[in-house]
């Protein structure tokens, strides 16, 4: 709909643009249709282009995001009663994309919660492993 829109804007404005040009003798129509293939080639060229996407986000790999999660797994050993905070450090795993580091935690994490499935069930919805499990499996 934004493109037949668009469209009769230009058309409008090549023949608002074109129109004194025909009481000085000129020949609009020849006018027109230049200005009109213009119009045409940039919208097809647009059309075989496409939109442009943005860049995928980049893994961050800071040694400070580093040491932020790495600090969060060393509370968590010392004091492992958190489900906000094993949320926390699943969820930076995942998006740091240290599988290694993710699997390790996520066993600790249910070694930890083994008598309470609904804090498990719970630690994984809030932080995105039920999603990160599910793509894995498509």
């Amino acid at each position: 709909m934004i493109w037949l829109i668009l469209v009769i804007l230009a058309l409008a404005t090549a023949l608002a643009l074109v129109s004194p040009l025909s009481s000085a003798g000129k020949k609009p129509v020849f006018l027109l249709s230049v200005m009109g293939g213009i119009l045409l080639s940039s919208l097809g060229l647009y059309a075989v282009l496409g939109t442009p996407t943005p860049p995928p986000p980049t893994i961050m790999e800071t040694p400070d995001i580093n040491a932020m999660v790495d600090g969060l797994a060393e509370r968590l050993k010392a004091n492992p009663d958190n489900p906000q905070g094993w949320a926390r450090l699943i969820r930076s795993r995942i998006v740091m994309g240290d599988m290694d580091a993710l699997i390790r935690d996520h066993k600790a994490m249910r070694a930890h919660y083994a008598d309470q499935p609904e804090v498990i069930t719970e630690i994984n919805q809030r932080s995105g492993f039920n999603d990160l499990a599910s793509s894995l499996e498509e």
